[in-house]
C-alpha cells in the first residue's frame, strides 16, 4: 500500500524492520548471557532470552524473504 506511493516510507519500513530484528537479538542475548533482569525474571531469564533470540532469527528470515519478494515484483 505505502511502498508504491512513497519511496521514503519504503526505506523507513525497510530499515525499521531490520532495526527491530537487532533489538530482539540484542535483548535476547542480554537476557540469556547476562544477569540483566534477574530481579524481574529470576526463574525464566534464560528461557526469555532464548525465545527472543529465536524470534529475532525467525523475523530476520521473514523480513529477508519479504524484501526479496518485493524486489522481484518491482523488477518483473
Amino acid at each position: 500500500m505505502f511502498s508504491s506511493s512513497n519511496p521514503s516510507l519504503e526505506k523507513i519500513r525497510y530499515y525499521s524492520n531490520y532495526f527491530m530484528v537487532l533489538v530482539y537479538l540484542f535483548l535476547g542475548a542480554l537476557f540469556f548471557f547476562t544477569d540483566i533482569g534477574i530481579n524481574t525474571f529470576p526463574s525464566y531469564r534464560k528461557e526469555i532470552g532464548c525465545t527472543m533470540m529465536i524470534y529475532g532469527a525467525i523475523r530476520t528470515l521473514m523480513t529477508y524473504r519479504k524484501n526479496k519478494r518485493e524486489k522481484n515484483e518491482h523488477q518483473g
